[in-house]
């Protein structure tokens, strides 16, 4: 993956407190990026409603100028904190989700804040995160609760690797992240131990855990050592685990992380139709900024 470096940095925002918790996190990230912040309000005007208000103007041009007037004083505002950012704004009648995909097919990165009210409502039920997540051309970072910019870019970053095709985009994005931050990176590997089950007189399988473990560490280390040449500024530790749920283990781990990354699915009949169950889980309860990447094939095993 390359970070394209005159693209903008895109946020989503509608007013409510985490939309404007992702707006400090982005202009945070366009100015350390040396990039344009580009800040979007998308919505759907119900069909049912009248077009024209008691005034006599139409209503989606009320709720615009509204709107573009909240963009204005939110762009202000960065600008103070941020003196010199390129910022621009713009309201959009749209899907949300759907505005913001069409927007990452020129962006850097988007950033939208986990839930919001109004065209980012039901974000924690993954209608905009989600729809976002899985079909964004960009990497995507839904920022949670409580996120601290300073802090989110002087802890680890920590990547989960599984060795599909599409880890190569997501491990890409980690090490640029941790390179620009000159933070450490952690890379996560979960492997599963097989059923012990399947002959006729149901005895264990035979299982040779030290040799499985082997093999997970030869699929770490392949999918790592090519990073590890480009991005030799980056000290990176490797985590084996024996278990079922890769979420679990990412969502421990981003109690101490700047930055969480995972893959989505590329290529495909089915694949981008649904954010994986990892990615899901990461986006409702990590409990730092998580970034979805989405690779470029392979199938989603989430």
């Amino acid at each position: 993956m390359t970070t394209r470096t005159h693209a903008a940095v895109v946020v989503g925002v509608d007013g409510s407190e985490q939309s404007l918790l992702a707006l400090d996190y982005a202009a945070g990230e366009a100015a350390r990026r040396h990039q344009p912040l580009r800040i979007v309000m998308a919505f759907l005007w119900p069909l049912f409603v009248p077009a024209m208000g008691a005034t006599g103007m139409p209503l989606d041009d009320r709720v615009i100028e509204a709107g573009q007037g909240m963009l204005d004083d939110a762009a202000g505002r960065m600008r103070k904190r941020h003196p010199g950012l390129d910022i621009s704004t713009e309201v959009i009648l749209g899907s949300p989700g759907g505005v913001l995909v069409d927007e990452s097919g020129q962006a850097s990165l988007v950033v939208v804040g986990n839930r919001g009210r109004g065209g980012f409502a039901s974000l924690l039920a993954g209608s905009v995160a989600t729809q976002l997540a899985t079909h964004a051309v960009s990497p995507v970072i839904v920022v949670r609760p409580g996120t601290d910019h300073a802090a989110a870019t002087t802890h680890p970053v920590v990547v989960g690797v599984d060795g599909f095709e599409r880890t190569e985009a997501a491990l890409e994005f980690a090490f640029e992240e941790a390179s620009s931050r000159g933070v450490s990176l952690t890379a996560v590997h979960v492997w599963a131990e097989p059923p012990r089950s399947g002959s006729d007189e149901l005895k264990p399988v035979a299982y040779d855990y030290d040799e499985a473990r082997k093999d997970a560490a030869r699929l770490l280390a392949e999918s790592l050592a090519g990073f590890q040449e480009k991005y030799p500024d980056v000290p990176v530790f490797r985590e084996l685990i024996c278990g079922l749920d890769p979420s679990h283990h990412l969502l421990q781990a981003s109690e101490e992380a700047g930055l969480v990354v995972v893959g989505s699915r590329g290529r495909g009949e089915l694949s981008g139709l649904v954010l994986g169950s990892l990615g899901q889980k990461l986006i409702h309860r990590a409990k730092c900024p998580v970034a979805v990447v989405r690779g470029v094939g392979g199938s989603d095993h989430e």
